[in-house]
C-alpha cells in the first residue's frame, strides 16, 4: 500500500469501515510510515476536538429560540424573508462565534470539577516495556483518578500473552493484575495476533480483545476524548 491509496482509506479505518485485509494493510502502512501516521494523528485529534466540543456545549436558550422563530419565517413571503433574515443576522453571527469557540477549545469537555482525565497508552514494540510500564505508573501516582486504557499492537502484545515475564522473572501478568487494580484496563488487537499467528487464547485473562488496535485507540480518541500518549 502506498500513501495515495493510505490517504483514501484513512477516513474509513478510523471509523472502523474496512474489511479486515484492508485494516491490516492501512495499520502495517501507519506503522512504516511517519508522514502517514501524523496524518492519521492529525485526523484522530480533530475528530476527538469535534466530538467533545459538539457532545457538552449547547446554544444558550434566547440563542435557539432566536434560531427556531428564524426558521420559521421561512414560511412567510419573500419581503417578510428578507425581513426575518435581517433581525437574524446577530443570532446567526452569534451562532458562528459559538461555534468558533468550541473549535478552539477542544479540551472544555474534560475540564469540569469532578471529571477525571482519560489517557490512552499507546505500545506498540516490547522494547522498553519494563521502562514503559513504569512511566505508566508515575503517570497515575502523579495523577489520582486518571482513567487509563493501554492498547498493544504489533510487538507490543507480547507482554500481554500468558507466560511472559520482565527482565527479573516476574510474569508480567502479576504486574498487569497491579495495574488492573488501580482501575488500567489493557485491550490487545486481535488484527495483531492474527497477522502474527497468535492464538487468542494465548492473551492473560487480564487483557481484552479489541478488533483493531489502531482504530481502538482512534475510537477512544475521537468518541470518548481520550489524550493519546505513545509508550
Amino acid at each position: 500500500m502506498n500513501c495515495e491509496e493510505a490517504g483514501r482509506l484513512l477516513h474509513p479505518y478510523a471509523d472502523s469501515e474496512l474489511e479486515l485485509q484492508a485494516a491490516l494493510a492501512i495499520e502495517q502502512h501507519l506503522q512504516d510510515c511517519a508522514r502517514c501516521r501524523a496524518s492519521f494523528a492529525g485526523l484522530t485529534t480533530l475528530r476527538a476536538a469535534l466530538a467533545r466540543a459538539c457532545e457538552t456545549e449547547r446554544a444558550p436558550p434566547p440563542l435557539r429560540a432566536r434560531i427556531v422563530r428564524d426558521l420559521a419565517g421561512r414560511a412567510a413571503p419573500a419581503s417578510d424573508r428578507r425581513r426575518n433574515w435581517l433581525a437574524a443576522a446577530p443570532g446567526i453571527a452569534a451562532l458562528v462565534l459559538v461555534g468558533g469557540l468550541l473549535l478552539a477549545q477542544p479540551w472544555r469537555a474534560h475540564t469540569a470539577a469532578g471529571d477525571r482525565a482519560h489517557v490512552v497508552f499507546h505500545i506498540a514494540t516490547a522494547d522498553n516495556l519494563s521502562a514503559n510500564l513504569r512511566t505508566l505508573k508515575n503517570h497515575l501516582d502523579a495523577s489520582p483518578g486518571l482513567h487509563a486504557v493501554v492498547v498493544a499492537h504489533n510487538a507490543g502484545v507480547e507482554f500481554l500473552l500468558r507466560g511472559a515475564r520482565d527482565e527479573t522473572g516476574r510474569p508480567y501478568a502479576e504486574i498487569v493484575r497491579d495495574f488492573r487494580e488501580r482501575g488500567v484496563e489493557f485491550r490487545v488487537c486481535t488484527n495483531t495476533l492474527t497477522r502474527r499467528q497468535i492464538d487468542t487464547a494465548a492473551v492473560i485473562p487480564e487483557a481484552v480483545l479489541v478488533p483493531s488496535g489502531i482504530a481502538e485507540i482512534s475510537r477512544l480518541q475521537a468518541r470518548e476524548g481520550y489524550v493519546y500518549l505513545r509508550l
